[in-house]
């Protein structure tokens, strides 16, 4: 069975004093036929020896962690993720990380600490040979998902496992073998202790499956997952007040997350949307600052538009993020949709003002030019004055918009 690798794979193999293996994905994706990117090594060496084992040939170790063994070998533009055969061992009650970790020499033994077994096959570079611990092999070939082990020493501790099996069954079109599937269940609550920025990544690969392999993953691939975490009343271990949600606009639209994040909202009815998308995507997801305040100003605008909110007030709040709007109401309502459309593109067309930054006059003017006005008047004072270049009542021009300052201040 022929495995094809970089040319420099095989020249490091050289250079190795033990046998050095491809392992994981890059071996299951080479027997499905799927075009391979990154590619997982290992051997019985440690870090130390490997630093020790390069140095002076073309290969440079940059060292992730010594205590896990792992590092990337980097030889020009090509990087190769390495880690040393070890046994892991986890703590009473579960967690992703281990607490302790073994180096060992036994390549066998390293297979048990792997997930499932299409992801635990070994490629010998020198021998050119596949070394099949679990039958990963006949897995692959019947398109299905089985922990190495027993389900419950592999997913008990572990609930990065857990997310990780949905998003293969999505990726791969594979089946979850049934004592793998009752047990991920079982201990889906481990689900909770995983980071917000791991379980928006694992999440987000779930919706955008499709993509990862096109013409091999089906389009709507995600609903395995998304049923069975209805299903199996998963959505509160993410802070997302119901059991079920309801799909529709995830199936419609390009931009999956949004289009989720839009079912949620439509099942839950929250009183607030802003507030309850700023409580799942911190602290549910860890997603920071910036991106979670992007999110909230498309949905919110999706939403307000389905109002009917005025062009105005819409568009100074939501004229940057518009394009994205745009796409999720073509899938809800295309007359909402072209309506606002033929406005936005009205502003750009005679380059209307619909944003205080864009305007010829800051708070610095006001201070020089009125230096008694209070600076918590600013914002009002500038707010009023965009609204009169929007609505054609005063030119944008600095000297023009200074001397309007004085009538604001008799009302703001």
């Amino acid at each position: 069975m022929q495995i094809e690798i970089p040319n420099n794979l095989k020249t490091l193999s050289d250079i190795f004093s033990q046998p050095l293996y491809v392992v994981g994905g890059y071996i299951r994706n080479c027997l499905l036929g799927l075009k391979n990117q990154d590619i997982d090594i290992c051997s019985s060496l440690t870090i130390d020896e490997v630093e020790k084992l390069l140095e002076g040939s073309e290969f440079t170790l940059k060292v992730k962690s010594k205590v896990l063994g792992s590092g990337v070998i980097m030889a020009g533009d090509d990087s190769y993720e390495y880690t040393c055969f070890r046994r892991d061992i986890y703590p009473e009650g579960g967690g992703h990380m281990p607490e302790k970790v073994e180096f060992i020499k036994d390549v066998s033994e390293d297979a048990k600490r792997r997930d499932f077994t299409c992801n635990a096959l070994y490629y010998d570079i020198k021998n050119d040979k596949i070394l099949d611990f679990y039958n990963g092999i006949d897995d692959i070939k019947k398109k299905i998902l089985r922990t190495v082990e027993t389900p419950e020493f592999v997913l008990s501790h572990d609930g990065v496992r857990i997310l990780r099996l949905f998003r293969f069954e999505c990726e791969l079109n594979f089946k979850i073998e049934k004592h793998t599937y009752q047990t991920a269940l079982k201990y889906s609550g481990n689900m909770r202790d995983i980071s917000g920025e791991r379980a928006i990544y694992e999440i987000t690969r779930i919706l955008h499956s499709p993509k990862k392999y096109p013409g091999y993953t089906k389009k709507h691939a995600y609903m395995k997952a998304l049923k069975q975490f209805n299903k199996a009343s998963l959505w509160p271990i993410f802070k997302i007040d119901c059991p079920k949600v309801k799909f529709n606009m995830v199936k419609k639209v390009e931009h999956k997350s949004q289009g989720f994040l839009i079912d949620v909202i439509d099942t839950v009815k929250p009183i607030s949307i802003s507030y309850y998308l700023n409580l799942i995507l911190t602290e549910s997801f860890g997603m920071n600052k910036k991106m979670t305040e992007q999110y909230i100003n498309i949905i919110c605008g999706y939403y307000e538009a389905l109002n009917h909110v005025q062009n105005k007030p819409y568009f100074f709040k939501y004229f940057s993020s518009f394009p994205s709007i745009h796409e999720l109401l073509l899938a809800k309502s295309k007359y909402l949709a072209n309506k606002y459309e033929f406005f936005y593109k009205y502003i750009i067309s005679h380059k209307i003002v619909v944003s205080v930054k864009d305007m010829k006059i800051t708070g610095e003017d006001i201070r020089k030019n009125y230096p008694n006005v209070k600076q918590n008047r600013y914002k009002p004072i500038l707010e009023s004055l965009l609204s009169d270049i929007f609505d054609g009542v005063i030119s944008n021009d600095k000297e023009e918009l200074i001397k309007a300052v004085e009538n604001k201040l008799k009302y703001l």
